[in-house]
């Protein structure tokens, strides 16, 4: 009609812009929120706490290390992990702990051989925005131990 101009002939309804349109409704939670919800619940009514996971800044050594990721692993590259300038290391891993992770690493441990290299100290302090929330979980785990 725009093309050949027929518009200019046509007739059309006449339209209101004051008048008000039809409430929408609300949306709804998806249903596996709902279940997640319960689940949260049963288990906060359990004696379960949640741990805190607002840290988005980690150390390389909490998000790979700890968890026994090898420092060669792919996932550590630049192109899959987001590591950060400034402060661009930390100074809070636990000597204690840090010292085993290494031998574990390095050597072998608890039924492990280990990867067999040079674990390096310089690798494990990069700080990264956090990749996963399990980093959250092993440091609360030491904490508790």
């Amino acid at each position: 009609m725009i093309r050949s101009g027929a518009w200019k002939d046509a007739k059309f309804k006449s339209y209101n812009f004051n008048a008000e349109g039809t409430a929408g409704t609300g949306g709804h939670l998806h249903p596996l929120l709902c279940v997640r919800e319960q689940f949260r619940e049963i288990f906060l009514e359990m004696g379960f706490s949640e741990m805190n996971t607002d840290r988005y800044v980690e150390s390389s050594f909490w998000n790979f290390d700890a968890l026994f990721q090898p420092q060669s692993h792919p996932a550590r590259d630049m192109h899959d992990t987001f590591f950060i300038k400034n402060p661009a290391e930390c100074s809070n891993i636990p000597e204690d702990y840090k010292e085993k992770v290494k031998e574990v690493h390095s050597k072998g441990g608890f039924g492990s051989k280990g990867y067999q290299y040079e674990w390096k100290e310089d690798e494990a302090k990069k700080n990264l925005l956090r990749t996963h929330t399990t980093a959250v979980s092993s440091q609360m785990l030491y904490k508790l131990a």
